[in-house]
């Protein structure tokens, strides 16, 4: 018995070497044959082209499918979450009353931004921390709306702090100008929008212009401009 079963595992180890010898015999003969029978082995060529190039080809194409499917579910996935988190801010800063909807950025220019939403002209924008961004500037109809940030010549904006009143300007940052020169504010008094928005605090105390008659200040805890998520009032 024994000796039978090693003569059928000699005979499945003999068969397994011819057919790698075989194999390898025709790899290293394929230039020789293409030589010798160029038609023959162009028609074999084609014959495994058909067979494997389609299959292949189809294959890759439902990957390339899928992976795009899988892409636009993560980046709609991340979307929501980053509007979650924005929400959550802007609750958390309790700047802001009434309601809001949270808008997407899909594109953003040096002094404005388009934002994934529909609103109506001159609504309120701000920031996931409540702080005021800017207005909405212009209603499309693809169902986006542009805002211009505050302190721009489209959306121009005054800014109270204490008693005083001044004009926001964008100086690499927001610069609150046109105070009296003095006005004697300290550094981190709050300034907001005469609809009462959060525009920031003083940075320092407003230093004389060179008239004399006016002062400036820098602002510090402005909003956040580059943020991905704004909110638009309703």
């Amino acid at each position: 018995m024994r000796g039978g079963l090693e003569l059928a595992q000699s005979k499945r180890r003999w068969r397994w070497g011819v057919g790698i010898v075989a194999a390898l015999l025709l790899l290293g003969s394929a230039p020789w044959l293409a030589a010798a029978f160029p038609a023959g082995w162009s028609y074999l060529d084609r014959l495994l082209a058909s067979h494997v190039a389609p299959r292949y080809e189809e294959r890759l194409a439902d990957l390339t499918e899928q992976n795009a499917a899988l892409h636009h579910q993560l980046a709609t996935a991340e979307a929501a979450l980053a509007e979650n988190e924005a929400l959550r801010r802007l609750l958390d800063s309790q700047r802001v009353t009434g309601s809001w909807q949270p808008a997407r950025v899909v594109a953003r220019q040096p002094n404005s931004a388009t934002l994934a939403c529909t609103a109506a002209e001159g609504a309120a924008v701000v920031d996931p921390q409540g702080r005021y961004v800017g207005r909405v500037v212009e209603n499309r109809p693809d169902d986006t709306c542009r805002i211009a940030f505050a302190g721009t010549e489209e959306s121009p904006c005054a800014g109270l702090s204490g008693n005083f009143s001044g004009l926001l300007a964008r100086h690499g940052g927001w610069v609150l100008t046109g105070l009296p020169a003095d006005c004697g504010l300290p550094a981190g008094t709050v300034v907001t929008t005469p609809g009462g928005y959060w525009l920031g605090t003083l940075a320092e105390t407003p230093q004389p212009d060179g008239d004399g008659l006016t002062a400036s200040a820098a602002l510090q805890d402005t909003a956040d401009q580059n943020s991905l998520v704004f909110f638009v009032k309703k």
